[in-house]
């Protein structure tokens, strides 16, 4: 009896502790709307009262529903990649729940929307860079993106044909049982299609290999255009007079990043293809190995180039022709980045050029070597620590850089930090905070052993799969910015500092980024409740303690469906915002008021584009 009410007492306390984390994290939502919300002094307008909205006497927007610029290419590709990604995540999240509460399975259709779930691997990056090639062409433009016809035409087609590879891929990953009879259509770790074990022969198998490489073709060679582009394109010379401004170094480094991610990738499909076609051999089968590995270390590329375009358009939101971050971050754009590739060049280099075993560390973007010398072996590691310690160390930077940044003639006029940016913050520190609470406890367990390092580890490989939408979803906020920044154009060619996306939809954006730190904070209190190991489903949320009552699972259950239900619904509701914002829904040119008040307007400040 005293075991009975032990268990109901601590099923009890893990039910009002999960309570009090909504609460917690619906209070956490409105104050941080709040504090970004206070009202600076004014000498334009007369009131006591905070300002919420834009000024009355401001000037009208250049664009009506029926004269403003249909969403650009760039844009429609970001879509595109961002729908399938999350419409293949919210169709498997709904069949594995309606496969765990009745007892006919769907287990054919969870299968292959599983084996579909790897092929969306290169949204994220692919993404970010078009982001990235968007900005670059806002800036030489200065907004008139269409007038002078920029990112260049074969650009926007290579944006069309890596987005259409990766949504062909999709498809094929789907009707591939319906062709060949297969119970689902097979892919490698990374994505591609892999046919090898197939039923299907002679023709159907030769037309969906040269398929196959068809989708990589077009995949590779449209990223690559892609970066091409950035380099060659130029602004128009009414506007600059022959001093071009170079690629940023936020660009530039996010160019690197994505050079770096694919590379890897596409070693990894030639080493494959190379089995294929000549046999395993002892060099191949050691490249696989290597390249495996070096993808763990590439996987940070997204979410670091997404805080770099981020802190850029935040210089480019006071000074639109020359903005740039501060110096120093800037610096910290190339350390990430050298860390990143000098990570990933160890990981493929070592074990070809010397007696060299990799493995992989205990979190991802980590990576260990054994060595027979002990003098290199200490070198290697003090290289890894030292790459570890300045990725760690530039995000930190980067993120304190944009808080720290002011307007460059007068700090007064700084504008508050928007909605996509807060956003972003908050998923990049959940993002990196995980992963760096890992590396802090792996490197304190090497020293010592100890029964709370081996639990904090525990706890944050918990909130280890939590965090895997935090890049996509903070490339879609961006994007949704930059079109109601395109759309908030006033007559005379300013952009109020208040102008963002519809207020419904910032709100949205909001709800996305707390429902991932409420599964976030959920996964690792729950671990932190438990003696056990805490096992994650496949969608990345906590499974509730096997010890708790049916009202405590009951409860874990519906906070989890209703984090996933809120991230899910609140990506798709930002992404039709950006077909459905008109000049007259956005701010500071509508009335409407959202959940979380909007940044208060500076009178003085609006920026000329």
């Amino acid at each position: 009896v005293q075991a009975g009410l032990s268990v109901s007492k601590r099923s009890f306390n893990i039910s009002t502790m999960s309570l009090r984390l909504l609460l917690l994290a619906a209070v956490l939502c409105t104050v941080q709307g709040r504090l970004h919300s206070v009202t600076k002094p004014s000498t334009a307008l007369d009131v006591d009262e905070p300002v919420y909205l834009a000024l009355e006497d401001k000037s009208s927007p250049m664009f009506t529903k029926d004269t403003m610029p249909e969403v650009s290419p760039t844009l429609k590709c970001i879509i595109n990649l961002t729908a399938q990604y999350f419409l293949i995540y919210t169709a498997l999240a709904v069949v594995r729940t309606i496969n765990q509460l009745r007892e006919a399975k769907m287990t054919g259709l969870q299968q292959m929307l599983e084996t579909a779930c790897t092929t969306v691997t290169y949204a994220p990056m692919l993404s970010v860079l078009f982001l990235g090639t968007r900005m670059r062409a806002i800036q030489l433009a200065q907004g008139h993106t269409e007038k002078y016809g920029l990112p260049q035409w074969w650009v926007q087609d290579a944006m069309y044909a890596c987005s259409g590879a990766v949504f062909v891929q999709v498809l094929v990953v789907l009707l591939i049982p319906v062709v060949t009879g297969d119970a689902a259509a097979k892919t490698d770790e990374d994505g591609n299609l892999d046919m090898s074990g197939s039923a299907a022969g002679g023709v159907v198998a030769a037309t969906l290999s040269a398929l196959r490489y068809l989708i990589m073709l077009g995949l590779y060679g449209g990223f690559t255009a892609v970066i091409i582009g950035c380099f060659m394109m130029e602004g128009p010379e009414e506007i600059w007079h022959g001093n071009q401004p170079p690629v940023s170094p936020a660009l530039f480094s996010t160019i690197l990043c994505t050079a770096t991610f694919f590379s890897v990738y596409l070693l990894v499909a030639i080493t494959k293809t190379a089995v294929e076609l000549r046999g395993n051999s002892e060099f191949l089968e050691k490249m696989g190995s290597v390249l495996t590995l070096a993808k763990f270390t590439v996987n940070f590329a997204p979410m670091l180039s997404i805080l770099f375009i981020g802190a850029r358009i935040r210089a480019l939101q006071m000074d639109p022709k020359n903005g740039n971050p501060q110096r120093w971050a800037q610096l910290c754009f190339y350390l990430c980045t050298a860390s990143l590739i000098v990570q990933t060049g160890m990981v493929v280099l070592m074990p070809l050029v010397l007696k060299c075993e990799v493995k992989k560390g205990s979190c991802e973007g980590d990576v260990e070597f054994k060595v027979e010398n002990d003098g290199v072996g200490a070198f290697l590691i003090a290289l890894r620590y030292l790459a570890l310690l300045s990725m760690y160390g530039g995000f930190t930077a980067v993120v304190a850089s944009v808080f720290l940044i002011t307007h460059p003639t007068d700090p007064a006029l700084t504008p508050p930090l928007s909605t996509a940016m807060l956003c972003t913050m908050n998923l990049s520190v959940q993002f990196f905070g995980v992963y760096l609470g890992l590396f802090i406890c792996n490197t304190v367990k090497q020293y010592m052993q100890s029964s709370t390092v081996d639990k904090l580890m525990m706890i944050f490989e918990a909130g280890q799969k939590t965090v895997m939408f935090a890049p996509m979803l903070s490339i879609l906020f961006w994007a949704t910015r930059m079109r109601a920044l395109q759309l908030a154009k006033a007559e005379d060619g300013t952009i109020p500092t208040t102008a963002g996306p519809p207020l419904w939809a910032q709100d949205c954006m909001y709800l996305c980024s707390w429902s991932v730190l409420i599964q976030l904070v959920m996964a690792m209190v729950v671990t932190a409740m438990g003696d056990e190991k805490a096992e994650m489903d496949e969608n990345g949320a906590v499974k509730p303690p096997k010890s708790a009552n049916k009202l405590a699972i009951s409860i874990f259950e519906c906070i989890r469906y209703f984090s996933l239900c809120s991230m899910y619904g609140g990506s798709c509701a930002v992404m039709a915002s950006m077909f459905l914002m008109t000049p007259e829904s956005i701010p500071p040119y509508s009335n409407e008021v959202g959940m979380v008040p909007p940044p208060p307007s500076i009178p003085p400040a609006t920026t000329k584009v």
